[in-house]
């Protein structure tokens, strides 16, 4: 079982077209370098912070698994 850790490395909130944009890294053994990917993710400003996170995360998951 490979163990994994996740950041939020950058987080920004574009009021003018109501999302988010971040860049959530996949840290693992064997990647010599964490694996960074850019999300966008459309929101309220209001969102809860444990909300925003797994947004953010599931956005970014979803990219990497993008045939």
């Amino acid at each position: 079982m490979a163990v994994t850790a996740t950041r939020i490395a950058d987080v920004v909130y574009d009021a003018a077209r109501r999302h988010y944009k971040a860049a959530v890294e996949f840290f693992a053994p064997g990647l010599p370098v964490p694996l960074r990917i850019g999300v966008t993710l459309p929101a309220a400003q209001t969102l809860s912070h444990t909300h925003l996170v797994r947004g953010l995360v599931h956005a970014a998951e979803r990219q990497i698994l993008r045939p």
